[in-house]
């Protein structure tokens, strides 16, 4: 398994190297996309784990079967679940070591990989892709052209919106975050004009400085920008769940995160699950680059049910936990068919 790992790394690796060299502009040059590439390594792999572990499990329980090992094994006594009780040790060693990656890792080095390749690329200092970033926050439509790493906005507009109607808008130069104590933080806004629109008469006016309060932070703005829900943390994914379900805002692509980060672990072990009853079902007396082929098939058939049902949850508005939790399930389904067959 940790062999596997490594060459799925490896391969990451360079086909990462690949893709970011075809995207050098600006200062985006080969010393960034190196750089981009270390800071990727986490990411790289806690996505890698769950497939290697099968790998893993598929190239060593099938060099035993090449050998007769496993034969030898059953026919001294030792049952198919003590055997593959001893494949699912490491597995479960493999996936708490992908977990704390993705926890305490993942997050902070995909937010400095996204930034540091971001800000290469643009000429301004920030986190945004071009044509800035647009948010919301219950009746507040907000606008931000260019969102800096130390909690510095810069072109901030904001629509108040009442009954399908532009009440009130605001726009500002910069906004620099204020974290002065629990209850006591807020934006202030520089070079601020205000517009209001309730009256007949739209009333202008010009403010040196403007305190904005709201529940937006420096954290949330970054993390919905630079960072995709599936790569930040538990308590980031809580975090921002809770903070959107008291905007009343849709949270479910959050949720879908969440419980993947949660289920993640009992995915990997229905992998290796599926590669214990191949080595005993079919593929028993099959070669090494059959098994592999095998191996490789049925990880891209994952991912691809997992690519598959987490959107159409968010589309025909079904239970995160189901798109999550459908694919673990046909896994551990199909194995345990197959090694109930195998005897």
């Amino acid at each position: 398994m940790a062999l596997a790992t490594l060459a799925l790394l490896g391969l990451f690796i360079v086909l990462t190297l690949i893709d970011q060299a075809q995207g050098m502009i600006n200062q985006y040059n080969l010393f960034y996309v190196v750089r981009f590439v270390v800071y990727s390594l986490p990411r790289m792999l806690y996505e890698v784990v769950p497939y290697a572990a099968m790998m893993g499990c598929i190239a060593g329980l099938g060099l035993l079967a090449s050998s007769s090992e496993l034969l030898i094994m059953r026919a001294a006594g030792l049952s198919t679940a003590s055997i593959a009780w001893s494949a699912i040790k490491p597995a479960l060693i493999l996936a708490f070591i992908g977990m704390l990656v993705g926890e305490f890792l993942l997050p902070d080095f995909e937010r400095m990989a996204r930034a540091d390749r971001t800000q290469a690329k643009s000429d301004l200092v920030g986190i945004t892709e071009k044509g800035g970033f647009w948010y919301r926050e219950k009746d507040v439509y907000m606008h931000f052209d260019v969102v800096g790493q130390r909690g510095v906005l810069h072109g901030v507009s904001l629509y108040y919106i009442d009954e399908q109607k532009m009440r009130r808008s605001l726009f500002a130069q910069r906004g620099v975050y204020h974290d002065i104590r629990a209850g006591k933080n807020y934006w202030l806004l520089e070079d601020v004009t205000y517009s209001d629109f309730t009256s007949s008469m739209v009333k202008v006016e010009k403010l040196p400085s403007f305190e904005w309060r709201t529940s937006l932070t420096p954290n949330l703005i970054s993390s919905e920008i630079v960072v995709q829900p599936d790569r930040m943390s538990i308590r980031e994914l809580i975090a921002k769940i809770t903070y959107m379900d008291e905007q009343g805002l849709e949270s479910k692509k959050f949720a879908l995160g969440f419980w993947g980060k949660v289920f993640q672990p009992i995915a990997t072990l229905s992998l290796v699950v599926i590669g214990i009853s191949f080595i005993f079902g079919p593929l028993r007396d099959s070669s090494m680059g059959t098994r592999v082929l095998a191996g490789v098939i049925v990880s891209i058939t994952f991912k691809f049910l997992q690519n598959l049902i987490s959107p159409a949850s968010l589309v025909f508005g079904f239970s995160p936990i189901i798109a999550v939790l459908a694919p673990i399930f046909l896994c551990l389904l199909v194995g345990a068919y197959v090694l109930k067959r195998s005897g």
